[in-house]
């Protein structure tokens, strides 16, 4: 039996939210492309090096005031993506964040939902025919 093992401890849902994040010496932006509660991927021009601090300010759908993410540290940097892993961040935005993902996971369970009764009308009318 294959057995199939992953570090992440909350599903990533797929994403597009602009973003940017700051480091010592500079402010770049970017894009998140896919986000859980504690963490989530940014495509960017050049990445930061693994390990590094950073703070992020992130604009999601719907809110009026962007989420601060007061400390992440990027665990692992491609070219023009790279990995973060939540470290610190306020009450406020860690209720907003799991409001946000709440959502998201509820929208893809009713798609899913609406999908697999799609599925089941086509297979119904293909037995019909």
């Amino acid at each position: 039996m294959l057995s199939i093992v992953t570090r992440r401890m909350y599903r990533r849902l797929d994403a597009e939210y602009p973003c940017r994040y700051v480091m010592p010496h500079c402010v770049r932006l970017a894009a998140v492309r896919d986000i859980s509660l504690n963490g989530f991927r940014v495509q960017c021009l050049s990445a930061p090096p693994s390990q590094t601090i950073i703070r992020v300010q992130l604009w999601l759908p719907g809110q009026k005031d962007c989420l601060k993410i007061d400390q992440a540290v990027v665990r692992w940097a491609e070219q023009e993506e790279f990995g973060v892993q939540i470290v610190a961040l306020s009450n406020d935005a860690d209720c907003r964040l799991a409001g946000h993902i709440e959502q998201l996971l509820h929208q893809r369970a009713v798609d899913g939902l609406a999908e697999d009764g799609l599925h089941q009308a086509n297979r119904r009318l293909t037995d019909c025919v």
